[in-house]
């Protein structure tokens, strides 16, 4: 190293906690393999090359004036903006999801898991789940505290951490009255719908919850055209054939099979970036293929004095993430729109 470089390296004083970070930080360096390892073996230094010296050297000198720098709020406003120029949402896109972090730790200390989930409605939730009543109250307080340290790592504070004991599913089986009851209803109705020339594709009869599922087919107009005809054609069938207080739920609900395609990794970390911070406000990700369009939904009111600036923000962060040199090789130059719309569903960026 330059001697120079050295002597003025030699005269900076080093804080204990500092001087314990730095070790800790080579450390952790070399666990990663991001340097090499020096040993203190004087054979094995012998055998190093000259070159291989110096580049460690310089990498160890380079590791020590960043800690110090950014610990001492001596950046300089290059540094700084090179520190800030790095994307939140690309941390997100290059890292695990947080139930995996979350779902991995629990494991590794051997945690009996059955699942995990996350729940954005009506609150964000990370919902565990344990099996076996006696071990669930055992474990439960230890495993909250865990996922709320990884949810602390990451920086989400949008979510709380609800712990549960897993309740196995049990289908209800219906007896031979039901059975026959279920079939009967759902032969009258399809009946009534060809005869009234409804466009239909499903009835559902589920006599224990006494409803009547018809989901219409067509687009929203048609549907509310016939909702209500529909609701009293199923009444009228139910009240012919002696089946008092049933429910007629008409819906219009289709599946549509989305193809996989590039953009689904870039909103996954679009919807768990925006959604985990409480300062952006975010209740909701979508995107539109073609044109491509993301559409973030926030709780924002659009009348509120911060809602131009909190639209402002999050398009800023996404088109910051957009502009990465990862995903605009994802993107191949193909254009894109993001809309921010506040709760009464305005325009808000």
């Amino acid at each position: 190293m330059d001697n120079k470089i050295r002597q003025e390296l030699d005269k900076i004083e080093i804080p204990d906690e500092l001087h314990n970070r730095v070790i800790l930080g080579v450390q952790k360096a070399k666990e990663d393999n991001q340097i090499p390892v020096i040993n203190s073996s004087a054979s094995i230094r012998k055998q190093k090359s000259k070159r291989k010296k110096i580049i460690v050297t310089w990498i160890m000198a380079a590791i020590l004036m960043i800690i110090l720098f950014t610990s001492s709020g001596l950046v300089s406003p290059t540094m700084a903006k090179m520190i800030s120029s790095i994307p939140y949402l690309g941390s997100v896109f290059q890292s695990k999801s947080i139930m995996t972090v979350i779902y991995e730790e629990l494991e590794d200390k051997g945690y009996e898991i059955e699942g995990i989930g996350i729940r954005y409605d009506p609150q964000k939730m990370i919902m565990i789940n344990i099996k076996g009543t006696d071990y669930y109250k055992e474990v439960k307080d230890e495993v909250k505290k865990i996922a709320k340290n990884k949810l602390n790592e990451k920086g989400y504070d949008a979510y709380s951490v609800e712990v549960d004991v897993f309740k196995e599913r049990t289908d209800y089986i219906l007896n031979e009255e039901e059975k026959a009851e279920k079939k009967l209803l759902e032969q009258k109705v399809e009946e009534k719908m060809k005869q009234l020339d409804y466009k239909y594709d499903m009835v559902q009869v589920d006599p224990t919850e006494n409803a009547i599922f018809i989901n219409i087919v067509g687009d929203k107009k048609y549907f509310r055209s016939i909702e209500k005809e529909v609701e009293k054609a199923g009444l009228e069938v139910t009240n012919e054939n002696k089946f008092k207080g049933y429910r007629i739920l008409p819906t219009n609900t289709t599946v549509e099979v989305r193809v996989a395609d590039n953009i689904a990794p870039i909103e996954s970390a679009i919807v768990e970036g925006l959604l985990s911070k409480k300062e952006y406000k975010v209740t909701g990700v979508s995107y539109k293929r073609v044109p491509l369009t993301f559409i973030i939904s926030t709780s924002e009111l659009s009348t509120s004095p911060t809602a131009k600036q909190l639209g402002s923000e999050i398009e800023g962060e996404i088109v910051k993430f957009l502009q990465s040199d990862e995903i605009t090789e994802i993107l191949a130059n193909e254009e894109y729109s993001i809309i921010v719309n506040s709760k009464d569903n305005k325009k808000i960026n």
